[in-house]
């Protein structure tokens, strides 16, 4: 085996392994034990973090921030990589921002003149556009990294009842509209709730109370899953069931924002209805969304979201209605305005 070949083969074997001895490497690839200190040097020297341990039962193993081995990319692999961070290039904010920088410059500076051409060519000609928003996010790489590892985080949250601590416990993150969310168990309030990441104003990892081992077991995806009830380990989460009557325009609206996929079933005259579950806590979430199609859009059910829309649409009336002719009739405006 070539010395090349015999390195690149090594750095993947350390890699995978992540503690080792000289002698397991020596008989592995059947060299002698001063070979493999050598070639494990050339590894130092080119950036893998090896750490010796020495005794009795000492080794080597790799530090957390190690190198991965070398992959082969076909130019439309590589192209295809920039494609995706295009998806994320107008995101204020990334748990791996400057990570991922980083990572497509070194990329770049090693591709040939007529790929990085196409590469340049393509960000000019696409992009995947998504409102920028000024809000800091600094607990977002945290958040990710305590759902990774199903640990708690005791936060300071400001939410519209104003600032409390909390302990949750994250499912993970996920990003809408320029926003990043957080599904997560909350241990005050004792259920599922989605916290947004620019709102945690504070966040520390905490042992204060013991993980749910059912809350573990939920992915991302789960979270918008559309049954009625969400199996959640021992705990049966009711979801509220939102039924909407659209006219066409509704139906086109409700298309070109792509949310509703498999809800909405359109009628033969364009009109439509949309039927979907929701959490209890987005019920607000949801009122403002339809109260923005106007009369294209009637809830029908549940009876909380149909009260809601009603005082939302009552309060609208009073500012742009009552409350705009009291103003015109205390200003002595003309004739054609009072009438």
């Amino acid at each position: 085996m070539s010395k090349s070949k015999r390195l690149m083969e090594l750095m993947i074997a350390v890699n995978k392994r992540r503690r080792f001895t000289v002698r397991e490497l020596a008989e592995e690839f059947h060299v002698s034990a001063r070979t493999i200190m050598r070639d494990l040097q050339v590894l130092g020297d080119l950036g893998l973090p090896l750490y010796a341990e020495y005794g009795p039962h000492g080794g080597y193993r790799v530090l957390n921030e190690r190198m991965l081995p070398p992959i082969m990319f076909s130019e439309q692999e590589a192209v295809a990589m920039f494609f995706a961070y295009q998806s994320l290039q107008h995101y204020g904010a990334l748990p791996f921002n400057e990570e991922s920088v980083s990572a497509l410059n070194k990329f770049y500076y090693y591709l040939p003149d007529d790929t990085k051409l196409k590469i340049d060519k393509m960000k000019q000609r696409v992009v995947f556009w998504t409102p920028k928003r000024s809000a800091a996010v600094p607990h977002l790489k945290l958040l990710l990294d305590a759902a990774l590892q199903q640990r708690l985080l005791r936060i300071v949250y400001d939410s519209k009842n104003g600032v409390k601590e909390r302990t949750i416990q994250p499912i993970g993150v996920y990003s809408y509209n320029g926003f990043w969310y957080c599904p997560s168990y909350c241990f005050l309030k004792e259920t599922h709730l989605s916290f947004r990441v620019d709102r945690v104003l504070q966040a520390d990892w905490t042992e204060s109370v013991q993980p749910k081992a059912e809350a573990g077991e939920i992915t991302i995806s789960d979270w918008f899953q559309p049954p009625k009830e969400t199996e959640r380990g021992k705990e049966t989460v009711r979801k509220l069931q939102v039924r909407v009557r659209l006219t066409a325009e509704g139906v086109r609206r409700c298309r070109w924002e792509a949310w509703f996929p498999d809800e909405l079933k359109e009628e033969p005259s364009g009109e439509g209805i949309l039927t979907l579950y929701i959490q209890p806590d987005e019920v607000e979430f949801f009122s403002g969304y339809f109260i923005n199609l106007g009369a294209d859009a009637v809830v029908q059910e549940p009876q909380e979201m149909v009260d809601y829309i009603r005082t939302m649409a009552i309060g609208l009336y009073e500012a742009y209605g009552c409350g705009a002719k009291r103003g015109t009739e205390g200003s002595g405006g003309n004739s054609s305005t009072e009438r």
